[in-house]
């Protein structure tokens, strides 16, 4: 006879394989395009000033003006205000950069007006909420900053606008916390913009256009004041300065040092502007820009069994569940202890340092925020999927065991 349940079973896992596979596949694509990308090096880009005969004058982002040669090929393109990439020695121009979104217009993509998320959706992160609270609700409250501006009487005090860097593990809720402040301030009629950007994004392949990529991004956080931005693995961008021997090298150091800029124009400028960074390796971090940050916050994973099933029971009660293994508030207890003999077989460690700061952080745990609202989710989907009416101890197990293949799994961040 057949066991009909142990083959379903296996063709699942077979079809959660085959999306593993197809996402890693899409990764190396991608990956590959970017390393292509660094072989080729980092290509100057100007705007054409002048047009002589076969001879163009370029000014480069940082001002430089070069006069180049113009191919034959592209001697019709090649007009006054036109974007042209140079070669590395700037001696010729090579393409013309054809019509492309501004950064502006790329950049309000990102904008959110109407953030749902509120500060009773922090589960577990309350310390760390009320941290970030109190450096950024200033700067954006206006009845906060009335109230901090009537104790602080010297008014070269209140220069600092808010910025702040979140560290921690992947998926302990530090964009989420950031979200909660701008979706509460919204809903108590201080309406709060949220702008989120990974910093490889404002990373170009065009000599000079990092810098201006990070300008025009502040520029648009500032009119649409009041604002959260939202810089994700700021590590991408801020890495501690070395001795620069490349365009990269230069373009990064540029990066940089316009972010270094715009977060040190002072509190007039940045009065509604709240700037939160977001890292899982701060150890590398440049110091110039960890001395300009206002407030460093942990974020830690939930490292108690008591703290994992209160994330559980608070996603859950966003779903109907099986009333066997629900009491109306949380998991009957021997619901949670099945679920929690599978998730403390796996391990976790985050082990980070900020020398220039004086901070070590050392944590093992064994599930993180975004995991269990994954595993509550997938159970819902696969519910659904079934015609059950509700979430049941069974799925969330097969989720939960999905987690934890692995005997034993480190991510360790030095």
């Amino acid at each position: 006879m057949y066991d009909y349940a142990k083959i379903l079973e296996l063709e699942k896992e077979l079809m959660r394989k085959e999306r593993q596979i197809e996402y890693l596949q899409l990764e190396l694509k991608r990956y590959q395009a970017v390393i292509e990308e660094l072989r080729q090096g980092t290509r100057p880009v100007g705007m054409v000033q002048d047009v002589v005969e076969n001879n163009a004058y370029v000014r480069l982002e940082g001002g430089q003006l070069y006069e180049v040669t113009i191919p034959p090929h592209l001697k019709e393109k090649v007009q006054p205000g036109i974007l042209v990439v140079l070669s590395p020695n700037r001696g010729i121009i090579l393409n013309v950069v054809e019509k492309r979104f501004t950064e502006k217009s790329l950049w309000s993509l990102k904008v959110e007006r109407s953030v749902n998320i509120y500060y009773e959706d922090v589960v577990g992160l309350e310390k760390e909420l009320k941290e970030l609270r109190k450096a950024v609700e200033w700067v954006l409250s206006p009845e906060i900053r009335r109230r901090r501006e009537r104790i602080i009487k010297d008014q070269r005090l209140l220069e600092e606008a808010g910025s702040v860097l979140l560290f921690g593990p992947p998926g302990t809720g530090k964009t989420y916390m950031a979200k909660a402040i701008a979706g509460s301030l919204s809903r108590y009629g201080q309406k709060t913009a949220f702008i989120k950007v990974e910093a490889y994004e404002l990373v170009s392949k065009w000599l000079g256009e990092s810098a201006k990529n990070v300008r025009e991004l502040f520029k648009l956080a500032r009119e649409e004041a009041p604002c959260i931005l939202f810089i994700d693995e700021v590590d991408a961008i801020a890495r501690a300065r070395t001795e620069i021997t490349s365009d990269a090298g230069r373009d990064v150091q540029g990066m940089l040092n316009q972010l270094l800029t715009e977060l040190g124009e002072g509190f007039q400028v940045n009065k509604d502007l709240a700037v939160i960074f977001a890292t899982n390796l701060p150890s590398v971090i440049d110091p110039a820009l960890l001395d300009r940050i206002r407030k460093i916050v942990y974020v830690p994973p939930p490292r108690t069994k008591e703290e994992v099933k209160r994330l559980f029971d608070f996603y859950l009660s966003k779903v109907s569940v099986d009333p066997e293994i629900w009491d109306g508030n949380s998991l009957r207890t021997e619901a949670f202890e099945e679920l929690w003999n599978n998730i403390k077989r796996r391990k976790l460690i985050y082990e980070t340092s900020i020398p220039f700061k004086n901070i070590r952080v050392s944590d093992e745990y064994w599930i993180t925020p975004r995991d269990v609202k994954n595993v509550v989710q997938e159970a819902a989907s696969d519910a659904a999927f079934q015609g059950l009416d509700y979430v049941t101890l069974d799925k969330l197990l097969e989720h939960v065991k999905g987690l934890t293949l692995e005997k034993s799994f480190q991510a360790v961040f030095l």
